[in-house]
Parts: C-alpha cells; sequence; structure tokens
C-alpha cells in the first residue's frame, strides 16, 4: 500500500487533470528541504504544499507544478514534484500550505452523533486555507526552509504516549 493519503491523491488527481496537455517538464526545478515546528515543537505528519505564483505568461508551465512533502518525527520535510515525483520545487516565488492529514477539512471524522471527533483545526488558517506563508526558491536550492507555527493552543502530540494515533 502507498503511503499517499487521501487529500495528497486528491492533490496528484487535481494536477494530473490539469497539466493533460501542459508542458511541466519545462519548469525550473531546485531540491527544498526544511524543518516545520509549531511552537518551537517539531510538527511531525504535516503535509508542506509549495504552490507556484504564476503570471499569465507562465500559467500554463507553472499551474499545476506544485511540490509536496511530508514531515518526519523530527518535523523535517524534503519537496518532490506532485506529478512526476521529482525531487525540488519549482524555482521562484512560491506560496506555502502547510496541514495535518488528520485534520484535513475535506475529510470530516463523525462520531455515530454526527459530532466531528476532531475538534478544530490546530494550524490556523494563515498557515493553510488562507496562507500567508510564501517562499522564495532559489535556483540553487535550499535546505533551510523552515517554517515556525505559533498556535498557543496546540500541543505538538507526544508519539511515545499514544503511538497508535498517527497524527
Amino acid at each position: 500500500m502507498n503511503d499517499y493519503s487521501i487529500p495528497q491523491l486528491f492533490l496528484m488527481i487535481n494536477a494530473l487533470v490539469v497539466m493533460t496537455g501542459c508542458g511541466a517538464d519545462e519548469v525550473k526545478l531546485a531540491s527544498v528541504a526544511g524543518t516545520v515546528t509549531m511552537n518551537d515543537q517539531p510538527l511531525p505528519g504535516a503535509t508542506v504544499l509549495f504552490r507556484p505564483r504564476t503570471t499569465a505568461e507562465d500559467s500554463e508551465d507553472k499551474g499545476a507544478a506544485e511540490s509536496f512533502g511530508k514531515t518526519d518525527e523530527n518535523g523535517r520535510y524534503e519537496l518532490a514534484l506532485v506529478m512526476t515525483n521529482d525531487d525540488g520545487a519549482v524555482i521562484g516565488p512560491n506560496d506555502v500550505i502547510i496541514t495535518l492529514d488528520a485534520f484535513e477539512e475535506i475529510l470530516p471524522s463523525y462520531d455515530a452523533s454526527g459530532k466531528d471527533r476532531r475538534g478544530p483545526n490546530p494550524i490556523p488558517p494563515q498557515y493553510n486555507s488562507k496562507t500567508t506563508l510564501e517562499f522564495n526558491v532559489p535556483p540553487a536550492g535550499a535546505e533551510d526552509a523552515d517554517f515556525k507555527l505559533v498556535n498557543p493552543d496546540f500541543k505538538v502530540p507526544d508519539k511515545k504516549a499514544n503511538p497508535e494515533r498517527d497524527v
């Protein structure tokens, strides 16, 4: 079985539909890696998505060239192109979206009474649905594309205390 979550598969299928007939191999990539923290603690299990900013002239080339990575237990990630799994992200300005798979808005988790068991999304909207995060990918790549998220109400789950729970 693949390690892709439903939201990641949704993004890949979406990109496939958009890229049909487009020249995705024309975009220039550079390797990107970094760390995501929440309240100065590593954030495991997060999906980091880089979405290239486009202009009218390059929208066909860059429009579907999103890159994503998944954070490990140390909050570390490396990006790969969604469509081809090539390492890296599109060179230039990118909007950055960070989500936790367990809290994807498109996949609610309801209990028997119809109440959403997940509670509020621990990652504030300014980091995902209304992102203010951005990163300019340099031609030489970047190993320090770090994002320090803040949510005073969130405590990073301790996997040792609850090893079955996938963040």
